[in-house]
Parts: structure tokens; C-alpha cells; sequence
């Protein structure tokens, strides 16, 4: 028997108190001379925002449902991870991220190619030296910008691993003190599995930049360089990592969407809701009491935040109702259900498994 488990969430358009209230769908990209290659066109047949557009197609998101993000050059030297430290270090609404924050729910950083000229794993001292291209010092700044993150969970946030060197600006000795970092980063870190952090924050998505266009020594493949000495990546490199960047970055903010919330199942303070049978197999049945009539749209979505199934879209007066979901046509797997209302809904979220 097939086995479908839901994830209930409880949300509106509106930015409420709580966690991950509203909309993540738009956002800013800080970024130097890299970024801005990925940004494209960059000679390439695409760009992230042409990505954006055919995203909002595939999934069918119109209005305030649509993805959407601007980019910036932010460009105080090469954005070390030295730099985005102090930067994270600095909550002021002029001079640090706090400016960012009001009027970008995703907010995307990175540094550029001279941050993979590492000089060696390092030593707690090094910290004594921020800038200083350490494995030890990176660590430390990642887990520093990560916590600063973690804190508000308004946003949503999305850092890039390095960008990796061309093989005739770099050596095997660079390369592999990056890939190791990097390796870190994705796989130990945002896995939840680095001793000093824990468990890696719902909030915060590592892209994993440099291993898309690294091969098993971590230089950068000649095909993605701009050419020789020079590690811009290329129309090849937009290509391969443009709709990624998109694809990637959106499905984890939709899904911290669906699931940042409060603890308990409540809407309007009394109105409630539940989902039985959970586990299901043929259909599911969303029980719901209204202490007000008003508009309720209930949508289904799959773990990428695609909509599935938009199950029911109109009026419901004060009371209980029933609303029967068809899981016949559905995969095993985690689904999400939406429900957004004209009145101010407190996002809940819960999960309930065989």
C-alpha cells in the first residue's frame, strides 16, 4: 500500500508574528564579478531571471505567488568570507544586513574565486588573523554568518560555497584545501552533522557553487572557465548553473515556507484544523471549523513547493466543514497543504506519519 504523509500548514499572504509568516518567494543576490556572470546572460541562451519566468510557468504562480529576486554588485573587495563576517557581525539598517532584510524575504551571498586560494587547514590562532584563507578560519566564519542567520527566521538565506580557480591560477594544493572546505559545507555542516553547530538552521540553504564546476581535484573545469588565467565562469557555466541557482533556491525557500510556523494547529484563535486518515491511501479528508465565514483557498503541494492539486477555492460560512482530498494519482512521499484565508491566519505546522 502506498503511504502518503502531509504536512499541514496553515498560512496567509500577509508577514505575521512567528517564523516564516507570508510569502518566500522574492529576494536580493549580493554579489561581486562571479555572481554577476551567473546572473547572465553572460554570452549564454539563458539568465536567472528568464529561469524566474519559466519557474513561474512550470509552476503555474501568478500575483504575489510568483519567485522573483534583484541582484546587486556588493562588492567590498572580493567578498571574503572575512568580509561577510563583519558584514553579519553588523545588524544596522544602514551600514550591515539589517538593510536588506525589510524588503527581501531570500537573501543570497557568496564570495568570489579568490576565496579558493587557501593556504593551508589551519589552527584556532589563525581567528587571531581574520583574513587569513584558512580551512580553520572559513569554518569559523560559517558558522558565525550561519548563527547571525539562524536568529531571524523572517528570512530566508542562501549561501554560496566558493567559487573554485581555473587550473592556471591555482595548484593542486589550493584546489584541494577548497574542495575540502566545500565538501564541509554542504555535506557536514548543512547536514546538521558539525559537532560545534548542530543542527543547521531550517532558515539557511547552502548552494553548492563549487562543486558544480570542480572535478575530483577542485579546479575549476577548463570548459566553465572564462579561459586561461582567468576563472570568470563562462556562457557554459551560466548555463549549467542559471536554472539550478533558480530551481534550487526557490524549492528550499517554498518549502521553509510551508513549514516555518507556530506549534499548534490554529487559526483566528478557535477555528481549527486536521487531516484524517494520515497515513493515507486513496483519499484524505481536511476537517475544518470556521469561527467566521470568509474565502478559503486550500492548495496541495509536493516537497519541491510545486502545486499539485488546487483542491478547493471559495466561500465557507461559520461552522465545520469536510474537504476531501483524491490521492489516487500521488506518489509515496511528503505533500504539503495550504490554506490561506481573508483573515489574519497564525501559520501553523505539524506533521503526522505511519
Amino acid at each position: 500500500m502506498r503511504k502518503i504523509v502531509f504536512f499541514v500548514v496553515l498560512s496567509t499572504t500577509m508577514i505575521l508574528n512567528g517564523y516564516g509568516q507570508g510569502y518566500f518567494r522574492s529576494g536580493i543576490f549580493l554579489h561581486h564579478s562571479t555572481g554577476g556572470c551567473i546572473w547572465g546572460p553572460n554570452g549564454s541562451n539563458t539568465s536567472v531571471p528568464q529561469e524566474m519566468d519559466e519557474y513561474n510557468l512550470a509552476h503555474e504562480y501568478t500575483g504575489e505567488q510568483q519567485v522573483a529576486m534583484n541582484e546587486e554588485w556588493w562588492a567590498p573587495g572580493d567578498n571574503e568570507w572575512a568580509t561577510q563576517h563583519v558584514f553579519f557581525e553588523d545588524p544596522s539598517p544602514v551600514t550591515g544586513f539589517g538593510y536588506y532584510l525589510p524588503d527581501n524575504k531570500i537573501m543570497v551571498i557568496k564570495t568570489c574565486f579568490p576565496a579558493s586560494a587557501m593556504s593551508g587547514a589551519g589552527q584556532p590562532s589563525d581567528t587571531l588573523t581574520p583574513y587569513l584563507k584558512t580551512g580553520y578560519n572559513y569554518k569559523w566564519h560559517w558558522r558565525h554568518i550561519v548563527r547571525v542567520m539562524n536568529q531571524h527566521r523572517e528570512n530566508f538565506f542562501v549561501i554560496w560555497t566558493n567559487a573554485p580557480l581555473e587550473p592556471g591560477s591555482t595548484n593542486a594544493t589550493e584546489a584541494a584545501l577548497s574542495r575540502k572546505f566545500c565538501v564541509w559545507a554542504k555535506d557536514t555542516l548543512a547536514a546538521g552533522l558539525d559537532p560545534e553547530m548542530g543542527a543547521f538552521p531550517p532558515n539557511v540553504y547552502v548552494f553548492d557553487f563549487f562543486r558544480k564546476l570542480t572535478g575530483p581535484n577542485g579546479m575549476m573545469l577548463p570548459m566553465y572557465a572564462a579561459g586561461s588565467g582567468d576563472s570568470h565562469p563562462n556562457a557554459a557555466a551560466t548555463a549549467l548553473v542559471a536554472p539550478q541557482f533558480v530551481s534550487e533556491i526557490f524549492n528550499a525557500s517554498i518549502v521553509y515556507e510551508l513549514t516555518s510556523a507556530l506549534p499548534e494547529s490554529r487559526i483566528n484563535g478557535d477555528a481549527r484544523i486536521t487531516v484524517s486518515p494520515n497515513p493515507c491511501h486513496d483519499e484524505t479528508v481536511i476537517h475544518m471549523t470556521l469561527s467566521a465565514s470568509e474565502n478559503v483557498d486550500v492548495s496541495l503541494f509536493d516537497q519541491s513547493g510545486r502545486i499539485v492539486q488546487r483542491v478547493f477555492d471559495g466561500y465557507l460560512s461559520v461552522g465545520s466543514h469536510n474537504i476531501t482530498i483524491s490521492t489516487r494519482m500521488l506518489n509515496d512521499g511528503l505533500y504539503f497543504i495550504r490554506t490561506v484565508r481573508e483573515k489574519t491566519i497564525r501559520n501553523v505546522s505539524f506533521i503526522v506519519k505511519s
